[in-house]
């Protein structure tokens, strides 16, 4: 059974954690407004990951999440989706919805997903596929 998903606009919290994964991110010399440099972040990520030895890893939420919340705000940039909080029983998250609310994406989705496989080179083809099938920028 699938929960059903509330979405709600931005409460000053989720604006405060957005802000702060933003100003991490800009901190880390990652430019949220070029893709290219969200996934070569992201690349870099893995690719050093792949050289500590494991037992030496630290934990890659707080990494990973910065990078999906850049990767977030260069798709409301260019798109039409707009930062939400969205919910269901699991809890809240960040998200972007449509106009409408009823299409959602979680970033750190895509990336916990891609991150999973330790797959590389992947996020500005994602973008670029998301923003044609949904009407951004790059029409």
């Amino acid at each position: 059974m699938t929960a059903e998903i509330t979405v709600r606009p931005l409460n000053r919290a989720a604006q405060r954690a957005l802000t702060g994964w933003l100003g991490d991110a800009r901190a880390a010399g990652i430019d949220v407004d070029d893709i290219d440099s969200i996934g070569s972040a992201y690349d870099d990520y893995v690719h050093e990951v792949l050289l500590t030895p494991a037992d030496d890893r630290p934990d890659p939420t707080p990494k990973l999440t910065m990078i999906a919340m850049a990767m977030g705000e260069y798709l409301q940039r260019n798109t039409s989706l707009q930062w939400r909080v969205a919910g269901d029983d699991q809890g809240t998250d960040l998200a972007l919805a449509s106009a409408d609310d009823l299409g959602v994406l979680y970033p750190i989705d895509p990336v916990a997903q891609a991150w999973s496989q330790r797959q590389r080179g992947w996020i500005p083809v994602f973008a670029q596929e998301l923003m044609r099938n949904i009407g951004g920028a790059d029409d």
